[in-house]
């Protein structure tokens, strides 16, 4: 079968591996459509991954099962979460489910870019979602994208009336923006220096965004929300000199959510003076547990959350390099998938 192998250059390649065999618990998935996510565009993260299948957004069809698997079959329609966690652990129980050592140690067999996916036992049981009617294959592998942005909102302690500012407005920064609207947002703004970027969230309900190739961030919140700041600020870009810069404009008692992890050994100055008297909370915010990817998919499933338009390209398995070179290429792309 085909898969998409990452190499130590970070490129990829189309590759035939064999068609994993499932055991008793397990299900086979035959994968519909599999997104490329932004860390599947970091060239020092992906290195760290040569020789591995990509892919965790996935969406599919349940093929067959394994012995004593009865809450599928096949034919199920299903979102499958990469990692699974033990519910056992003292990480579990605080609800720390990233941090637990059996979600860590979890994954897909080979990955989510594959015509074939095993679903080990653990992640069939405890993180593996049937996909509503009505909901696409499309719409569904939003889950665990869309589920990240509802864990940073939980962790960050977002609530309705408080201003909300997105750093970088790629799939995330969209998403989230969308989620705080649907969340009672008394403001929802952003800033980019990609037009198409810029132009979609407007369009689906921002109310300013700020060009940062024509104006500072900090010019451009300024002019959107004044001198106070946003209560919530998500930064995208897992850059120390944006941080910097992010940390300038959360209001007194806000939040500055760091959602992408920055390379090792990468640090940012922070003015501790201000952070402490404006009681700034700076929090980041990593992937997601099964409690996210179930309030994900039901916001999906219900439109609180519109997920649709924002695929722009649609790629066969067969020209994975071609969709991850448009993928880099942020103007005029969003969320590019490989549809099988």
């Amino acid at each position: 079968m085909k898969a998409v192998r990452v190499d130590a250059s970070g490129g990829v390649a189309v590759v035939e591996v064999e068609e994993p065999a499932i055991g008793p618990g397990e299900a086979l998935l035959r994968t519909r459509v599999a997104g490329i996510c932004g860390s599947d565009l970091l060239g020092w993260y992906v290195r760290g991954k040569a020789g591995s299948i990509l892919g965790h957004e996935l969406s599919g069809e349940i093929v067959a099962v394994g012995k004593d698997v009865t809450a599928f079959a096949p034919g199920d329609r299903v979102v499958p979460h990469h990692h699974a966690p033990c519910f056992a652990c003292p990480e579990c129980a605080a609800g720390q489910y990233v941090h637990c050592p059996a979600w860590r140690a979890s994954r897909l067999d080979p990955g989510g870019m594959a015509e074939r996916v095993r679903i080990p036992a653990e992640n069939l049981s405890r993180d593996t979602l049937p996909v509503p009617d009505g909901v696409s294959h499309e719409a569904a592998s939003f889950t665990e994208p869309l589920a990240t942005v509802v864990k940073a909102f939980r962790r960050g302690r977002f609530a309705a009336g408080r201003s909300f500012f997105g750093v970088g407005l790629g799939t995330t920064g969209q998403l989230a923006g969308r989620l705080a609207r649907a969340s009672g947002a008394s403001f929802v703004g952003g800033a980019d220096r990609v037009a198409s970027r810029l132009a979609l969230a407007l369009s689906s309900g921002a109310d300013g965004v700020a060009d940062v190739g024509r104006e500072s961030l900090a010019d451009g919140a300024r002019r959107l929300g004044g001198p106070r700041g946003f209560d919530f600020v998500l930064v995208c870009p897992g850059k120390p000199d944006v941080l910097a810069e992010a940390a300038g404009i959360v209001a007194p008692g806000g939040t500055l959510l760091v959602f992408t992890m920055a390379a090792p050994g990468e640090s940012w100055a922070v003015d501790l003076n201000r952070l402490y008297f404006r009681e700034i909370a700076v929090i980041p915010s990593y992937s997601c547990g099964p409690d996210d990817t179930r309030e994900a998919l039901s916001a999906i499933a219900s439109g609180r959350v519109a997920v649709d338009d924002l695929v722009s390209h649609r790629f066969p398995i067969e020209a994975a390099p071609e969709a991850f070179a448009r993928a880099r290429e942020p103007e005029g792309s969003m969320k590019v998938v490989l549809a099988f």
